[in-house]
């Protein structure tokens, strides 16, 4: 989910997301793109960068706009799209406003981390205090790879996505 306001406020309206640019979003195109691909439901989240791109009370605004701006799309078609919320990280205190706002007043399905905000990864005891609210909630968190902020790996010549994103994998007990 990429509305223009999000372009706008973020400044990234001419920049690839994770080095591919994506078009023009709009909840038609997404539909017949979806019709076209037979998929029947599609999970909605804001991309690169994020809500926050320095100013902690910007960063709150954005983010609930997109998160607003999403429920009304999942309220008119609830048989097409859930949402991820957004939150303002590395904003921890608005961050924990948002989480409450999106899940419990928007009933959104979950909510959107990136692997890192502004260099600050996942695994920073700053955040400690949002996964316990996640973890306390049983939410669902979408990990979303986010730049990164190491120069050395982007001399590899890799896509973003590549370099900071999350791979899961899976091990099976052997027989």
């Amino acid at each position: 989910m990429l509305p223009d306001f999000f372009w706008q406020e973020t400044g990234n309206a001419h920049a690839p997301v994770g080095g591919f640019e994506p078009p023009q979003w709009s909840e038609e195109a997404s539909i017949s793109f979806m019709d076209d691909a037979g998929i029947d439901v599609a999970m909605l989240s804001i991309s690169t960068p994020g809500v926050h791109v320095g100013d902690d009370t910007r960063a709150r605004a954005l983010a609930r706009r997109c998160n607003e701006f999403a429920a009304r799309l999942v309220q008119a078609r609830p048989d097409r799209f859930g949402s991820f919320g957004a939150l303002p990280l590395p904003d921890v205190d608005g961050a924990l406003e948002e989480l409450s706002y999106a899940l419990d007043v928007l009933t959104l399905d979950g909510v959107l981390l990136f692997s890192n905000v502004q260099g600050i990864y996942l695994g920073d005891p700053r955040f400690e205090p949002v996964f316990t609210e996640l973890e306390r909630r049983a939410a669902t968190v979408f990990v979303h790879p986010n730049p990164s902020p190491d120069p050395v790996a982007h001399r590899l010549g890799l896509p973003d996505s590549l370099i900071d994103g999350l791979h899961r994998s899976e091990c099976t007990p052997s027989g």
